[in-house]
């Protein structure tokens, strides 16, 4: 049980599979922690939940205020958020 499979199952499209995968590398402390929330947030936003994503993107930032890739998502999701929050503000 390593990233690189749980990588390849959500590649081939398995995302429930590779979550559950990461989630229990996050119980065993298998695995850079900072790594695994930054791969299950990757998951999770392709699966299309933007709060698990978030909340896992968060904490790798709390973890790693430099962690880019991480900022990026964060930044990306905030930015559509910030788009349906004001078109719903100001219809």
């Amino acid at each position: 049980m390593n990233i690189e499979e749980a990588k390849q199952l959500a590649k081939n499209g398995q995302r429930d599979e590779a979550i559950a995968m990461l989630l229990q590398m996050l119980e065993n402390g298998a695995g850079e922690r900072e790594t695994v929330l930054l791969e299950l947030g990757v998951v999770y936003y392709a699966k299309g939940d933007t709060t698990q994503a978030l909340n896992h993107f968060n904490e790798v930032v709390r973890i790693n205020p430099e962690n880019t890739k991480a900022k990026t998502y964060l930044d990306m999701i905030n930015g559509i958020l910030n788009y349906y929050c004001k078109d719903l503000l100001n219809p």
